[in-house]
């Protein structure tokens, strides 16, 4: 359990920063593991959304087809890079525990954040 309060700790310390990216839930209200991985699954959801809605704007505010295209690519390989490293990072469910997916959903969200932050420097 220390390491599922210690893990909830860090991450809200990363959603401070991240508060007026996307809506969160605050998982420090939450009084079981499963409320703790619903929790950061939803906090992932979020950032997702507002990933798609940048990504979108991104797309719009592109230009021409070549740059759209090079954006299309871009975004397919760092979403393939975002599961890999964070899959690399947990490791595998078996033997991670019932602490496993906050973690997966963790990193994504971190990941996830990360790649708005990125996007959003080219509007």
């Amino acid at each position: 359990m220390a390491i599922a309060v210690t893990a909830v700790i860090a991450n809200s310390a990363c959603h401070a920063r991240d508060t007026a990216l996307y809506p969160t839930q605050d998982c420090n209200k939450a009084n079981t593991q499963l409320d703790l991985n619903q929790c950061a699954q939803a906090n992932f959801e979020s950032a997702d959304r507002k990933l798609n809605e940048v990504y979108h704007a991104a797309m719009d505010a592109a230009g021409d087809d070549a740059s759209r295209s090079q954006l299309r690519a871009s975004e397919r390989a760092w979403l393939s890079f975002r599961d890999q490293e964070c899959a690399r990072q947990v490791g595998p469910r078996e033997g991670g525990g019932s602490i496993w997916p906050m973690n997966l959903a963790s990193c994504l969200e971190d990941k996830t954040a990360q790649r708005i932050r990125e996007l959003q420097k080219n509007l």
